[in-house]
């Protein structure tokens, strides 16, 4: 008769678990297949558009406005005073 060690299997389950996409991760492949295969999207315009909100419209924005602040007292007390004049100053726009 074969020994199992339930450790081992516990370990190898949570390790293959790991490797699989997460459940909104694969309605969002789904959503994205549905649209791109009926023509109502090009897979560029997906890229585009991600690429757009974490690198352009994202918080890595924010992130820069805050550790500028944190750094420069005096850009902070522009900050405060009128947030959408400040953040011009860095190259963004308020709306982004």
């Amino acid at each position: 008769m074969t020994s199992f060690d339930s450790d081992k299997i516990a370990e190898i389950h949570r390790h293959l678990d790991s490797d699989l996409p997460t459940e909104p991760a694969l309605r969002v492949k789904a959503l994205e297949s549905v649209l791109v295969e009926k023509a109502l999207l090009k897979t560029e315009d997906i890229d585009n558009s991600v690429e757009a909100y974490s690198e352009k419209i994202g918080p890595k924005n924010g992130a820069k406005i805050v550790a500028r602040a944190w750094v420069d007292p005096d850009y902070k007390t522009r900050l405060l005073a009128d947030g959408g004049a400040a953040i011009a100053e860095l190259g963004f726009h308020a709306r982004a």
